[in-house]
Parts: structure tokens; sequence; C-alpha cells
């Protein structure tokens, strides 16, 4: 006798476990089901319901995706700003780039490890397979963050050295692996926030020659990793209070009268340079700048109509940021010196900052338009799809080969 055929809500329940299931494709669901005759035209509204309800915190999660997409779009246009080559003063938007955009980038990268948490324990409630997942999330990003070093010493060999080198990922990277040691508490993450600036600040130039690149100049893991912690942190409130949407308007106030308070402090007793991401008080700064505009966006989007549409292009390259990141990274290594060297340094200075601006702009404009295109076939072969996919099928044969229970 053949297995009876799944009801409506039992084939739901089925995909939902297995897989996070985006809004469209609920309705795509629903839709499906409606022609499979499996649900009468009455039930489609109360079946889409039940899909949400089963996708539960996921789908809360999936739906205010829009302003931490925008979060990291900005990131990344001010990774553009800072790194574009550029001999001449082009106005402060590049000082301002070179210090917010690695910060920044990692404190989302945390928020979003947290509402990805959030969403594995919700789903699974299951702490070993959200930890091996996470490793292997890691050790990909790692893998990753030398491909472009080894690359870089095969076919330019005067201009890399062979090592172990540190950049955003890597700093995420060290992220990942932290958390699955770290309870979930707050009183365990504030001190792995402060910790860093201490080690900074007392052991800096005591750590061996071979650890250098905790302390690197672009991206010093130490302390950058607070950033990521930071990131964390603030949804610990956000989960507190139950407001995934991030609709308390009393957190943009709040954050912009300390950012104004520390800003009077930098005003009177720091110069604003490009050590202020390394320093604590500087920190504090960026932290309260980075949690001002998540919140500010994510009230905005929720109570103004259309609101996303018109920073939507910062959307776009939201969804492709490591991608996006990654491809650049790899052109400032390889491509930028050589333009800087040859092109740039014989440009008049207003052509230089004429060509600056334009540049990013075109940057915006292709990224989002190649995530258009890019998006129609679920970024495949990009960082994003890698990490997915790689970590999920990675985290499957680890449980299967160990006999751990998933």
């Amino acid at each position: 006798m053949g297995n009876a055929p799944l009801s409506a809500k039992q084939e739901i329940n089925c995909l939902s476990k297995n897989r996070v299931l985006h809004p469209d494709e609920i309705r795509k669901t629903g839709k499906v089901l409606l022609k499979k005759n499996s649900i009468k035209k009455f039930q489609y509204a109360e079946t889409i319901t039940h899909i949400y309800l089963n996708s539960s915190m996921i789908n809360l999660i999936m739906e205010r995706l829009t302003s931490l997409d925008i979060c990291r779009g900005i990131a990344i246009i001010c990774m553009v700003a800072s790194d574009i080559p550029v001999v001449t003063k082009v106005g402060a938007i590049k000082l301002f780039g070179n210090i917010f955009a690695a910060p920044f980038f990692l404190f989302i990268a945390g928020v979003s490890y947290e509402l990805f948490v959030i969403s594995r324990l919700e789903r699974d409630k299951n702490a070993i397979s959200l930890n091996i997942e996470t490793f292997w999330k890691a050790i990909i990003l790692l893998a990753i963050t030398q491909i472009i070093f080894f690359a870089g010493v095969i076919l330019f060999p005067s201009s890399f050295s062979m090592g172990f080198n540190s950049s955003i990922f890597l700093v995420i990277a060290v992220g990942y692996l932290l958390s699955i040691f770290i309870p979930r508490k707050w009183v365990y993450i504030i001190p792995i926030i402060i910790a860093p600036f201490l080690i900074s600040y007392y052991l800096n130039n005591s750590i061996p020659g071979m650890l250098f690149f905790l302390f690197s100049e672009s991206f010093p893991i130490i302390p950058f990793i607070s950033y990521f912690f930071a990131g964390r942190l603030i949804m610990f409130f956000y989960e507190k209070t139950n407001d995934f949407h991030m609709k308390n308007g009393k957190i943009v106030l709040f954050s912009a009268l300390f950012v104004a308070v520390m800003a009077i402090i930098f005003q009177f007793m720091l110069p604003f340079t490009g050590t202020t991401r390394t320093e604590f008080r500087g920190f504090l700064l960026l932290v309260g700048i980075m949690i001002c505009i998540l919140s500010l966006i994510s009230v905005c989007n929720n109570r103004i109509k259309g609101f996303d549409f018109f920073l939507s292009p910062f959307e776009r390259i939201g969804r492709i940021a490591f991608s996006v990141y990654y491809a650049f990274y790899a052109l400032e290594l390889i491509i930028f010196p050589y333009l800087n060297s040859v092109f740039i340094i014989n440009f008049d200075p207003k052509i230089q900052i004429i060509t600056y601006y334009l540049s990013i702009i075109s940057i915006l404009i292709i990224a989002a338009s190649i995530e258009k295109i890019w998006r129609k076939v679920g970024y495949k072969f990009g960082l994003e799809w890698a990490l997915r996919y790689g970590s999920a099928n990675l985290t499957k044969l680890t449980i299967k080969a160990f006999s751990l229970k998933g």
C-alpha cells in the first residue's frame, strides 16, 4: 500500500521546517497548492497565514531585512568612497568612508548573525547544528580571505608576500568562531567588546611578530571584533523587547543624543582621524552613529510608505554586499595601485575630483543593476550563495559523519 498523500498543511510544514521560506515563495507555494487542488480557493488566505505562522521568527526576520540590506549597501559605498584611488583632497567623504566603512560592515554582520542565530534556534531548537553551521561559515570565509593573496603571490610576486593576511572577512570569521563558545548573554558579550581595546592599549607592542595580523593597520582583528559583537548586543535589546521590526522610535532619539554628546567630546578633546575607529571613545561614537542609522532607517521603513524605494539601490547592493566587497577588495589590491601610479597621479586635481565622484555613482548604479539580473538565478556562485549552500551542505555532512543529532 502506498503512502497517503500529504495534506496541504503537512506539505507546508515540511517545506518550512527544512529551509527558510521567503515571503514571495510563500505566496508562490500557496498558488501551487491551489493548482494541485490541495486547497480550495476559500482556504488560500488561511493557508498563507499558516505558512507565515510556521515560518514564525524566520519570516519576521525576512520582512525586516530591507533595513539591514540598506545599511550594508551604505557600508559598501563608504568603502568605495574610501578606496577609490585619488591623490588630491576630495573632502570629508573620503575620510569618513575610511573611518566608517569597515566598522559599519562588521556591526551589520553582527546584527545579521544574531538574527541568523535567533531564526535557527526558533526553527530547529538545536544548538549543535547551529554551532556546526557557524563553524563552516567561518572556515569558508577564512579560505576565501586568503585566495586573493595567494593569487596575488602567483601573479604579482613582487607586490605580494606569502603569509596570513587580515581582511574584513577574517574579522567576521573570527567573530563566528568566538560566538560558538560565548553564551548569548549580555554579561558575556560586554566584556568581549571591551577586552580588545584593553589588549590593544596594553599589549600591542608585546605581541610576537607571527601574530601581527591581529593588529593589522587596515583590518585589525583587535579591536575590530568589538564592532561585530556590538551588532550582536543591540539585537539582544530588540529581542528582549520583541521588536524585531525595530519600530521603537525612542532608540533613534537616545542614540542621536548619545552621538551628539560624543561628538562634543571629540570636538573639544580628540581629533577625528583615521585612528578614531581603533580608540574606545571613537568606538562609542561610531557605534552610536551605527545604531542611529539602523534604527532610523528601520523606523522610517515601517512608518513611511514607499520609503525603501528611494534607497533601493543601496538595498540591492546590500543583498550582494559580500560579493561586491570581495570583488572591490581584489581590485583594490591588484588593479588600483597600477591605476594610481600610471594614470591618476597625472590627472589635473579638478579632473580627479570629478572622476572620483562619478566613479562612486557609477559603481552604485552598476552594482545595483547586476543584483537585479543576478537575483533571477539566486545569486548563484556569489559569496552569499557559497556561504549559504556551502555551510548548509557541510553541516549536513558533518552531522551525518559523526552521527550527531542535528
